[in-house]
């Protein structure tokens, strides 16, 4: 795993690695259970998903989904709004094999990397964390805008690179869901050591 920093990477605005597009509208009372459109609301953003969503767990029907924002496969689905400034940000990948839609209060990323490798940074890559925490405007009401994610850096290595990285990850999700019902000790130390690995995988050296 130490040898991933021997390869090269480049620095990279948000902005210049993909585009932002805000959502619009979807209140709650468009939720219909025969509908046959996905659509992933903001707020099951913080309390229904992990890190990526294959089935969002409520759907709209066609005629509505026309008017809302839609979610194409490998794009990421961004909260931009928050009680506290930790949730802000908080992002899944949408790895359904249809169109979902989302809606307000929520941020679209469409870009050509890997959508997994991309979820693990903006949801727990400290260097990333730093940025937003700056950035994020409020007190009661915690808001981060797109033209303010656009301004944030990653390290952005080759797509072989963040594969790699992505299945190492992927491992150690799995074995956190699978001890997520035993011992409170036992899901703390995995924790730590997926958030240990999760670092190390990821602390590419900043040259600017």
């Amino acid at each position: 795993m130490v040898g991933v920093k021997l390869f090269e990477v480049e620095w990279r605005t948000l902005g210049n690695i993909g585009v932002f597009e805000n959502g619009t509208g979807m209140p709650k009372s468009l939720f219909n259970e025969n509908g046959n459109v996905g659509a992933i609301h903001y707020g099951h953003i913080y309390t229904k998903y992990n890190l990526f969503v294959k089935q969002p767990i409520v759907r709209v029907t066609k005629q509505n989904a026309d008017n809302l924002k839609k979610v194409n496969t490998g794009d990421l689905v961004i909260a931009k709004t928050s009680e506290n400034i930790e949730d802000v940000m908080k992002t899944v990948a949408y790895l359904g094999n249809t169109i979902s839609v989302t809606g307000g209060h929520a941020a679209i990323f469409r870009h050509n990397e890997n959508p997994k490798y991309l979820a693990y940074v903006f949801n727990g890559a400290n260097y990333l964390l730093r940025q937003k925490n700056k950035l994020a405007r409020g007190v009661k009401v915690i808001e981060l805008s797109t033209k303010d994610m656009e301004k944030i850096k990653i390290p952005l290595p080759s797509l072989p690179v963040q594969e790699y990285i992505v299945s190492i990850l992927d491992k150690f999700n799995a074995l956190i869901n699978d001890i997520s019902q035993g011992l409170p000790k036992e899901i703390e130390l995995r924790q730590k050591q997926y958030e240990y690995y999760r670092e190390r995988l990821m602390d590419f050296p900043r040259k600017n």
